[in-house]
């Protein structure tokens, strides 16, 4: 009896052994429907960026009177931003003012998921980032109101790599 508790313990230590020191996995790719959305927020952004362009062009003579922008990380930035606002905004994961929703992101991160772990890091980390957003962007409950365009688009990525940053470390999956 004694040697089949000790067999026992041992091909639980070397199952737990055998496994990565992660507490959850973090899915490899996102679901397909997310994917046919970011497709669909992909090409209604061109479209957007194409208007903005011959606009942009339409003022090329008081633009060559102002200095070269200095790099295009931060217009990148608000790019990836509207991208993910959009998805946000048909994977119905924002209000109606644009801000993200804890139960909508917990949705949309975690669809298709069925690991508890990831689901806990999910949630852990939708709400802090959602705090922290709120507290730096939403000065008054009107405050969406007062914004240009633009800012859900800052929310967006921040609210993104905030989330992102946490599930990792959180997963114990970050350096």
């Amino acid at each position: 009896m004694c040697g089949k508790i000790i067999l026992l313990v041992t091909i639980g230590i070397v199952a737990v052994f055998a496994e990565k020191n992660y507490r959850c996995n973090i899915p490899p790719s996102a679901p397909k429907r997310i994917e046919k959305v970011i497709n669909q927020c992909q090409d209604e952004i061109k479209v957007a960026i194409l208007a903005e362009a011959l606009q942009a062009v339409s003022l090329a003579e008081s633009a060559k009177k102002r200095a070269k922008r200095e790099t295009f990380t931060g217009e990148e930035k608000r790019i990836a931003g509207c991208l993910l606002q959009c998805v946000y905004r048909k994977m119905k994961a924002v209000n109606e003012k644009g801000f993200p929703t804890v139960e909508g992101l917990v949705a949309l991160y975690t669809e298709g998921i069925e690991n508890k772990e990831y689901i806990l890091a999910t949630l852990q980390s939708v709400n802090i980032c959602l705090g922290r957003a709120q507290k730096q962007y939403l000065s008054t409950p009107q405050s969406l109101d007062d914004q240009e365009q633009g800012k859900v688009c800052e929310i967006a990525y921040d609210v993104f790599d905030c989330v992102a940053d946490k599930i990792g470390q959180y997963c114990g999956q970050t350096p």
